[in-house]
């Protein structure tokens, strides 16, 4: 079975508990068990984009916050947390989408952050690399404001449209 983080239509989860963390690989990939003369006898394995924008997330993460000095701090992360329910965030956010601002992840990471106290530094250290890896890549993998717009594969025929006044008279002829 291929753990999915959003189901498809024909998805369905093994009835087994466990989550689909990074590492998550696809090991029963569907295989011709007919014919047993293929060239590859074991199939592929494969990450689902989830894992594989973890993967970079984690990467991404480890860079940014390379020792335990370079993390935010818990009361940081509390006035993080109230600066986000003041008057000019909240307004431009009912603005741009129509409802104000949800802060409760702010305050998550802070009460995070004090449960990480009694741990070692490098465990909080990677602990908090892995939490802002996971959000990181399924914000990514989430929907999004940019997803409004299609690539297009060709370029729109007469665009810019051509003026008559603008095409030079050997053109016209």
């Amino acid at each position: 079975m291929r753990w999915q983080l959003f189901p498809t239509p024909s998805t369905s989860y093994p009835s087994s508990g466990g989550s689909a963390g990074a590492g998550t690989i696809d090991e029963h990939a569907p295989s011709s068990s007919t014919s047993h003369t293929s060239s590859t006898s074991h199939p592929v394995p494969t990450l689902n984009r989830y894992e594989t924008t973890l993967r970079d997330e984690e990467r991404y993460q480890d860079a940014q916050y390379p020792t335990f000095k370079d993390l935010p701090g818990c009361m940081q992360l509390f006035d993080e947390f109230m600066s986000c329910y003041a008057l000019v965030p909240q307004l431009r956010n009912f603005y741009r989408e129509g409802e104000f601002r949800d802060c409760t992840w702010k305050f998550r990471d802070f009460k995070y952050c004090l449960s990480l106290k009694s741990e070692s530094e490098e465990v909080r250290r990677e602990l908090w690399v892995k939490r802002k890896a996971e959000w990181w890549a399924k914000r990514r993998v989430g929907r999004s404001s940019e997803d409004v717009w299609d690539v297009r594969k060709t370029p729109l025929e007469n665009f810019p449209p051509i003026y008559a006044d603008e095409v030079p008279t050997e053109m016209v002829a």
